[in-house]
């Protein structure tokens, strides 16, 4: 049906102009008495000329359109100008694709000097620290190596792939060198840690999986004042619980958004809301299903699915 309104919109004249001559014709050869026969062979034959060109314009019209074309369209003054402005508008928006394309790949390159150069003096300060046993400093630099660690992760997330390496590991050993990483927090905060973890190899990405762990971890350690955080992994179910202040309802839809940080009165005011959207991300390309349960003022729990990756059936 498409395909003959595409026809006839593009042979309308034609068609008119057949109809037109027919009747004509019709009229000529009822006043002047010519031979039918003759006639009606002459009508035949300009009926398949009529119908031979029009399905020739026809095909040619629809690979134009197919293309985006206006070639076929060139013999009309006011077409062909428009035509002009197509391509001038096409040009124009391509050039701007290529300029945006590369100042977003000068900006990420700028992000990725920039954050590793910023580790020598950090480290350094760090080593002050060890030194002079300033742990409120040692905290701090926590943080921003975390902040640090996503502002990589989230430029290497737009890339369009991961670098993936897969190899079988314990999974106790990871989850006990994040907590290492963090134990500072938990003897700041006086927060009982629960480990239950039923140790096994497993085959994932150790640095990917490691960084979604070591977010969900710091939210947990983050929006934890007092009680207990609880790391369990059993039948390659991980789960991350806490005691924590909790989800609004409300807010369990977003909190994998980009930016979004939920109620700002009671969660932490200087929070970015990247964390759980690079958790999504980075679950999201590994093949991972997660969820996340909460109940306001009463804490949350993180589960994750480990079992076999997409990435590694595939």
């Amino acid at each position: 049906m498409k395909n003959f309104k595409l026809f006839f919109s593009i042979n309308r004249a034609y068609i008119f102009s057949f109809f037109i001559f027919l009747i004509s014709s019709l009229i000529f050869s009822l006043a002047f008495s010519l031979d039918f026969r003759i006639f009606s062979y002459c009508l035949l034959i300009l009926f398949f000329i009529f119908l031979f060109i029009g399905i020739f314009r026809f095909f040619k019209a629809k690979k134009c359109l197919e293309k985006n074309s206006f070639s076929f369209f060139e013999k009309n003054l006011y077409e062909r100008y428009l035509k002009d402005i197509f391509e001038s508008k096409e040009k124009e928006i391509e050039n701007l694709r290529i300029s945006s394309k590369l100042r977003q790949n000068d900006l990420e390159n700028l992000l990725t000097i920039w954050t590793h150069q910023i580790k020598t003096p950090l480290s350094s300060i760090s080593l002050i620290s060890e030194r002079e046993e300033n742990y409120d400093i040692k905290r701090e630099l926590i943080r921003i190596d975390d902040y640090i660690a996503s502002i990589l992760s989230f430029i290497k997330l737009g890339q369009d792939s991961l670098d993936y390496s897969f190899k079988s590991f314990s999974i106790e050993k990871l989850i006990k060198d994040i907590v290492k990483r963090y134990r500072i927090f938990f003897i700041h905060k006086n927060l009982k840690l629960i480990l239950d973890i039923e140790d096994e190899n497993i085959v994932s990405d150790p640095k990917w999986l490691g960084l979604v762990l070591e977010q969900v971890l710091f939210n947990s350690i983050k929006y934890t004042d007092k009680g207990y955080i609880k790391i369990s992994y059993h039948d390659f179910i991980l789960k991350i619980e806490d005691s924590g202040i909790g989800i609004k309802k409300e807010d369990l839809k977003n909190i994998n958004k980009f930016g979004f940080s939920g109620d700002s009165d009671k969660r932490d005011a200087n929070s970015t809301g990247i964390g759980l959207f690079l958790v999504n991300e980075i679950l999201k390309k590994l093949g991972y299903a997660y969820k996340i349960d909460s109940k306001e003022k009463e804490g949350t729990i993180f589960s994750l699915n480990l079992k076999k990756s997409n990435i590694i059936e595939n």
